[in-house]
């Protein structure tokens, strides 16, 4: 099934063309896609005419929104919920297990919404050391002890573009009888995700990043059994049965996921409704109807641009630090340089837009990080290059 992807490109992302953007900032936020823009367009002129008056549709909306995140992501409906950003998930994680602390392991590049509320609450935390900038999961084994609970780890690192292999990492945790928590934010809606097959228990994101869907948006993912062993920690006034009844005395909580949602308050609808416009476009217009056709479409696509950049690349002398063996690549090649920061500056000056970034604990801007979505283009790469080639800080 073919996809014409400069008609997409020009018609969901029309300011690429417009403002002559070379934008390589999707690993920070996207530009919203023009599917998203227009459902979250249709909430506000629907608040703005008719109020409240038609909020029964929007959670009918919501149930939809919900549909759309588990046959993306291989599950049941009930099993998601929706927060504000991917920390607000983290937090909701650390929280659930607090009556149970043991250690987690985690990458030591981990991105740090991933483990920041799980040292605040005191779980004693312990980095996994990379091989040659990998995680192989053969290599774990050797970081557990009998007090091992917990592994929280990206799909895809934030910091070098690791692209995990999460069938081997989930029978890794299943074997060693170890709760996952995916951090999916840098892979979702780029990447397969199948939270039975690769054994997540839990699976937390966004949908600002690959999805082009904006800000405001959390993605919570807990295994219904999961629910059953450990009580969620947040709940509000919508997480009960019949919450209109208006009791205030009520305390039966809907005895899975979907209690989260918004942490039982009111949700933020304009940004839910701009992932269901994201996630309408994988599924119907890339995917024909099929959310996972989709999904293959757009992960191909991105591997098939980040090596055409990373074969453009090598005649400069940038240290590559993203791993470029193609199992463990994603959107993200990030590179080193001495005077990136002054190549980022000329990049930026030549409306080729990419992220300036150092090693953790390092003063220097030591860093350029490129990530490519599936919206970009040969052109967009031959663009970047032949700024490159101009630059003198390059020489």
């Amino acid at each position: 099934m073919a996809i014409n992807w400069e008609q997409v490109r020009n018609e969901q992302y029309p300011s690429i063309k417009e403002k002559h953007l070379t934008y390589f900032l999707s690993a920070g936020a996207s530009l919203m896609n023009k599917n998203a823009y227009e459902e979250g367009l249709k909430y506000f002129n629907q608040m703005f005419t008719n109020g409240d008056i038609d909020h029964e549709i929007l959670f009918t909306e919501l149930e939809q929104v919900r549909k759309l995140v588990a046959e993306y992501i291989n599950s049941k409906p009930y099993e998601v919920a929706f927060l504000i950003n991917t920390s607000s998930g983290i937090t909701v994680s650390a929280y659930m297990f607090r009556e149970v602390i043991g250690e987690v392991i985690y990458p030591s590049i981990e991105f740090p919404a991933s483990v920041h509320s799980f040292q605040r609450l005191g779980y004693p935390c312990k980095k996994i050391k990379p091989i040659n900038g990998k995680y192989p999961v053969e290599s774990f084994s050797r970081y557990l002890s009998d007090k091992t609970k917990y592994l929280v780890h990206s799909h895809v690192q934030s910091f070098n573009g690791f692209n995990q292999d999460l069938y081997q990492l989930g029978n890794f945790c299943k074997e060693n009888d170890l709760i996952s928590i995916i951090n999916s934010t840098q892979a979702f809606g780029a990447f397969e995700l199948d939270v039975k097959r690769f054994n997540i228990d839990i699976l937390v994101s966004n949908a600002l990043k690959w999805l082009g869907c904006g800000f405001g948006i959390g993605i919570i993912y807990i295994n219904e059994d999961l629910v059953k062993s450990y009580q969620l920690p947040f709940t509000g006034w919508l997480s009960v049965d019949d919450p209109f009844t208006m009791d205030n005395e009520n305390l039966n909580l809907i005895q899975n996921t979907r209690s989260l949602d918004s942490l039982g308050g009111c949700p933020n609808f304009a940004s839910l409704l701009t992932l269901k416009g994201g996630l309408s476009l994988i599924k119907d217009t890339l995917g024909k109807g099929n959310m996972h056709a989709g999904i293959i479409q757009i992960q191909d696509r991105i591997m098939d641009l980040t090596s055409q950049f990373l074969e453009h690349i090598q005649e400069f002398s940038f240290k590559i630090i993203t791993p470029t063996d193609i199992e463990c690549r994603s959107g993200i090649i990030t590179l080193e340089h001495p005077k990136a920061k002054k190549i980022h500056r000329y990049l930026t000056k030549n409306n080729v837009y990419t992220t300036l970034k150092k090693y953790p604990k390092d003063s220097r801007n030591t860093l350029i990080r490129f990530a490519i979505n599936y919206y970009n283009n040969s052109e967009d790469i031959e663009r970047a290059i032949s700024i490159l080639n101009s630059c003198k800080y390059l020489d």
